[in-house]
């Protein structure tokens, strides 16, 4: 990631880009997050299962932790646990108690860290909290990036997958034993450069995976099903004319589903429409505006949920990483999906 003098600085000299036919749309942030004097990356959301404004956000700083935050973006916790990067949270059955269970790279220790959240919104550090991420592979191997986790909504098997600078993406099933977590290599698949931003969906057995300078690429998110991919956009593209393709993410409330893509350097939210096994086309672009809140810039990382959470997010919320808040500082942003969908007449 650039630094910040060059980060405004190119935001400064950057002309309008050209969007090619791709639709644009233009929403504000509800709310915000303090501002991180490390480097804010990734957000993860949690819905609480019988409160939705008990809901928690999880957000990294690639240099420092871990924070979690409540629906006000205010700080409720805080893990100072190292460069942690791209978390993502499952369900879980840790111990015969129902759970969920974030986890996220450690990229100082090539490690895999998890955390455990409870039904009533405690977090805590897992046991074991740290797993080596190196992949047993045959190859060069370098500096373990970006993360995502998946569960089969069928067995409830999960797993986590993680990914390298040399283009490994590692998985291994996470397993319970005795109350103690476990982690078994289940494959490896690979793209050709550097790959970040990663996405399961659970109820297609799918795995997206950003190659952050050349392509989104759709996997069989688990092992039996092969190893085939298929790309599904390409830089340059309508929605990405340049790059970094770098966040995923997926909305989906059960008859509408959204892969959401981070177009980093033209700092706007691409939106595809998934529907079956199809090549899904983009729908549009989607700018988060300065408002009563500054706008976002070169996110890194986002996460979106589509559970009602409330009066301002009666459709879901989407949190999305800014590299340019105020004092020179990141943080995260808190928007409406039902405003993201109706920017693009999606809804």
């Amino acid at each position: 990631m650039k630094t910040k003098l060059a980060t405004s600085l190119a935001a400064l000299l950057l002309a309008a880009p050209a969007f090619a036919d791709a639709p644009e749309g233009s929403v504000t942030a509800i709310t915000e997050t303090p501002g991180i004097i490390g480097d804010a990356d990734d957000p993860a959301i949690w819905v609480h299962p019988t409160d939705p404004m008990a809901s928690l956000v999880l957000g990294t700083d690639k240099y420092n932790g871990l924070f979690v935050y409540n629906l006000r973006g205010e700080e409720v916790g805080f893990f100072n646990d190292g460069s942690i990067n791209n978390v993502d949270i499952r369900e879980f059955s840790l111990g015969g108690e129902t759970v969920w269970l974030a986890s996220a790279t450690e990229r100082d220790e090539d490690d895999i860290v998890f955390y455990v959240i409870r039904a009533d919104g405690t977090v805590e550090r897992a046991s074991p909290h740290r797993f080596e991420g190196m992949p047993e592979y045959e190859g060069r191997v370098r500096n373990i990036y970006g993360h995502a986790m998946g569960r089969d909504p069928e067995t409830g098997r999960v797993w986590v997958y993680v990914n390298f600078k040399t283009g490994q993406v590692a998985q291994y099933e996470v397993l319970d034993n005795g109350g103690q977590l476990d982690l078994v290599q289940s494959r490896v698949l690979s793209v050709e450069t550097q790959p970040e931003g990663m996405v399961i969906d659970d109820d297609a057995g799918t795995l997206y995976v950003g190659e952050e300078d050349v392509a989104i690429w759709r996997f069989p998110a688990f092992p039996e099903d092969g190893d085939e991919a298929t790309r599904i956009a390409s830089i340059p593209s309508d929605c990405f004319p340049r790059d970094d393709i770098e966040g995923l993410t997926l909305y989906n409330d059960g008859e509408n589903k959204y892969l959401m893509a981070s177009a980093q350097y033209i700092h706007r939210v691409a939106v595809f429409p998934i529907i079956g096994d199809t090549v899904p086309v983009c729908a549009g672009l989607v700018e988060i505006a300065a408002g009563d809140i500054d706008g976002v810039t070169e996110t890194d990382g986002l996460d979106v949920v589509a559970t009602p959470l409330g009066d301002a997010y009666p459709k879901g919320m989407l949190v999305m990483m800014d590299d340019q808040n105020a004092n020179f500082t990141t943080n995260f942003k808190f928007i409406s999906a039902a405003d993201v969908l109706e920017s693009l007449k999606l809804d």
